[in-house]
């Protein structure tokens, strides 16, 4: 199975990563927008939390529901239907006359959910030896197509929101054009039909297995300590450093560079070297450690070291837990499951912004960092106790 993929002249696994790269492009582009195109349509604070968090709420329920979809009807198409679908979303944005069709539009994209299909693609063509570096890949297309999605979308908005939606439009049909064209259907070997479970239930038997349910439980945490970065490091580097939108916007980048360092090209040797495991827990106890100095030390450099903690750690975390999960999991529930865990991902990112926005303009910069960081702790602990009572239960 996977030497047939590897005697390509064209690696399904560059067609994949690929495709993800300029999906997440199309999709950076327009999300540093979505506060000014809001903006426009009279759209207060709390429109404009409704509007990010119903992407976040679509992918919760539909990633899931997608990568089981795939499991039965094969990849390729399923990747083939949700950028068609993005495609939809990306065109809604770019004529919205209304905040009625800007919202319908990040509910349409919310039900695009490739990156899991994606993920279960490689682990389809990859063994357990090579998943990891390969799963890798994908998280650093990721990290590029946050850095390269959101400097277009600000060269591009000054011609207008619409000019921007036009260029992730342009970008998804692209890559439309180049799953259908390049990207092989995998050769999964016979699998016997499973039960078809209906989505909460599916949902809780994933969450219900010895294996999985510390580590979506260590994933939730993550995520969520992960997704208040957006608004805590600007308002702290603010206070502390009165950086501007250019400054920020360098910090970001920063942190997407590191990433794709710890996911292209260092994952692969750490994760032979001490396991998925061991990553997941040294990642969630260096977050931990990452977000609590960032608002102890008001120095520069000190910051930029506490980012890269926080970069580096959140990259091997992010990469060890599907790789984790893919080798767990039986190969004819790899969508489904690995969909379990984006929607996992996106519920996790939906309060955690609201909620450490609100403590730090009640308490200060000192306790959303401090409590972001003892929830880390905890994902850390759980992650020790899972370690121990598994190598307990193989010897």
């Amino acid at each position: 199975m996977v030497s047939d993929f590897e005697n390509r002249r064209i690696s399904p696994i560059f067609v994949i990563v690929l495709t993800v790269f300029i999906d997440i492009t199309g999709y950076g582009i327009i999300i540093p927008l979505l506060p000014f195109y809001a903006e426009q349509f009279q759209a207060g604070p709390t429109a404009l939390g409704i509007l990010i968090a119903s992407f976040a709420l679509m992918q919760f329920f539909f990633a899931p529901i997608i990568g089981k979809v795939s499991d039965q009807k094969g990849r390729k198409i399923i990747i083939l239907f949700s950028l068609i679908i993005s495609f939809i979303g990306f065109s809604l944005f770019a004529f919205a006359n209304s905040y009625f069709i800007l919202l319908l539009s990040r509910i349409v994209a919310g039900l695009a959910t490739e990156r899991a299909v994606a993920q279960a693609y490689v682990a389809d063509i990859t063994d357990k030896k090579n998943r990891t570096k390969e799963m890798g890949k994908i998280g650093a297309a990721l990290g590029a197509g946050f850095i390269v999605g959101p400097a277009l979308g600000g060269l591009l908005s000054t011609y207008g929101f619409s000019f921007a939606g036009y260029a992730a439009m342009t970008l998804t049909a692209i890559n439309i054009l180049l799953v259908f064209i390049l990207l092989p259907e995998p050769k999964k070997e016979k699998q016997t039909v499973t039960e078809n479970l209906g989505y909460l239930k599916g949902l809780r038997e994933s969450l219900g297995q010895p294996l999985l349910g510390p580590t979506f439980a260590i994933l939730f945490i993550v995520a969520l300590a992960f997704s208040t970065i957006p608004v805590l490091v600007p308002l702290l580097s603010a206070q502390y450093f009165s950086f501007g939108s250019l400054e920020l916007s360098y910090i970001f980048i920063y942190i997407g560079l590191i990433q794709i360092i710890m996911q292209g090209f260092l994952i692969n040797r750490l994760s032979k070297k001490f396991g998925e495991e061991k990553l997941i827990i040294f990642g969630s106890i260096l977050m931990s450690i990452g977000i609590i100095l960032m608002p102890i030390f008001q120095n520069i450099p000190l910051f930029f070291f506490a980012n890269s903690l926080l970069a580096a750690s959140y990259g091997l975390v992010n990469t060890a837990v599907p790789s984790l999960i893919s080798k767990k999991t039986d190969t004819n529930k790899q969508g489904s499951t690995l969909g379990v865990s984006g929607s996992i991902t996106s519920i996790a990112s939906i309060p955690g912004p609201l909620i450490f926005g609100a403590i730090y303009d009640i308490t200060g910069e000192f306790v959303p960092f401090l409590i972001s960081s003892f929830i880390l702790f905890v994902a850390f602990i759980i992650g020790i106790k899972f370690y121990i009572k598994n190598k307990s239960k193989t010897k």
